[in-house]
């Protein structure tokens, strides 16, 4: 009898677990994106989400339905200006909308932050290797009931219309559930993922790779001739012909809107002499109108550069080769 009631007790803690994996077992499924590999700068492009419920709902429950609004997320980069330009609209069973973007007013629950800083801070910038992306989220206006086994498939299309420059880039999205929020720990609700890579051509200015290990990169992405800017050289990534060294110098051209030289700056001395940060990584913040000595007249449309040892002899620019960065200097 004892045997029978400590295994009984077994079962009902097996039933128990297994009841509770079938409650939690709703929400929505991963979903795919359908994307093209490239597009034209300053024209739109359209992206497809193709997603799905899975409405598994305890009927024993006093109200045995689930009611929410549909959330949807983009991440994309801010050059895009997609708060104005992207359009974010889904079809399915249950009707079909364009959805409201939450303005930055209003504060996702949870984390008292709102909604753009709120994903950011849940989902990241994914494979991207430099930040210079938003995150915007999407509502719908009506609200949707479903009840249990109420499975349905939908899609979510965004058109937007991309930035000016060229780019290579991996943008995210996000589906979820206006009831939950972006709880940390809910995963039933809450789908994201990273597209393939995405390159934005026959735009303005040098190829921005956000998303290949680079020997060098200049940050902000977006900045001024007058900005405060860090040059940081990652001899870790490949063998160069510098990584046997940490003196390691910049040499850079300046040039102005015509295309014509206005000052070089190139001189092995203390004002362009890379920090060493550890681990082959080195970096230098310059202010460029003081590091080319430029008179408030002028001003700088782009730069050419390079890294050089002490001797001069050593040359290091895009691609391991000895063909300089190229920069563009822009706001907005």
């Amino acid at each position: 009898m004892k045997r029978f009631i400590k295994n009984a007790r077994y079962l009902y803690l097996l039933i128990g677990v297994a009841v509770v994996i079938f409650l939690t077992q709703c929400g929505l499924n991963p979903f795919s994106i359908e994307m093209a590999a490239s597009g034209n700068a300053n024209e739109v492009s359209t992206f497809l989400l193709h997603g799905s419920t899975m409405s598994r709902i305890d009927n024993n429950q006093a109200n045995p339905t689930y009611a929410t609004r549909l959330l949807v997320g983009i991440m994309v980069p801010k050059s895009w200006n997609a708060k104005q330009q992207a359009v974010v609209s889904f079809t399915s069973p249950k009707g079909d909308e364009t959805m409201t973007l939450i303005p930055d007013s209003e504060i996702e629950p949870v984390s008292g932050q709102n909604w753009s800083a709120a994903a950011k801070k849940r989902f990241g910038i994914g494979p991207n290797l430099v930040d210079d992306f938003e995150w915007l989220i999407y509502r719908s206006t009506k609200v949707y009931t479903f009840v249990n086994n109420e499975d349905i498939n939908f899609d979510v299309k965004v058109s937007c219309k991309l930035g000016p420059e060229n780019m290579l880039v991996k943008l995210g999205f996000y589906i979820g559930s206006s009831r939950e929020n972006l709880r940390p720990d809910d995963t039933d609700y809450t789908k994201f993922a990273f597209s393939n890579q995405f390159e934005v051509t026959n735009g303005t200015g040098e190829l921005i790779d956000f998303i290949n290990p680079q020997l060098s990169k200049i940050e902000p992405v977006k900045s001024l001739d007058n900005d405060i800017v860090t040059f940081t050289f990652d001899s870790g990534v490949t063998n160069t012909s510098l990584s046997d060294t940490d003196d390691i110098y910049l040499c850079a051209t300046a040039y102005d809107a015509m295309n014509a030289v206005i000052a070089e700056s190139c001189e092995r001395t203390a004002k362009n002499k890379l920090n060493a940060l550890g681990g082959k990584k080195y970096r230098i913040d310059a202010w460029p109108r003081g590091l080319f000595n430029i008179a408030p007249e002028v001003a700088i449309s782009r730069i050419e550069y390079y890294y050089t040892d002490v001797t001069g002899t050593k040359r290091v620019g895009y691609g391991n080769t000895a063909d300089p960065f190229r920069f563009t200097f822009s706001c907005n």
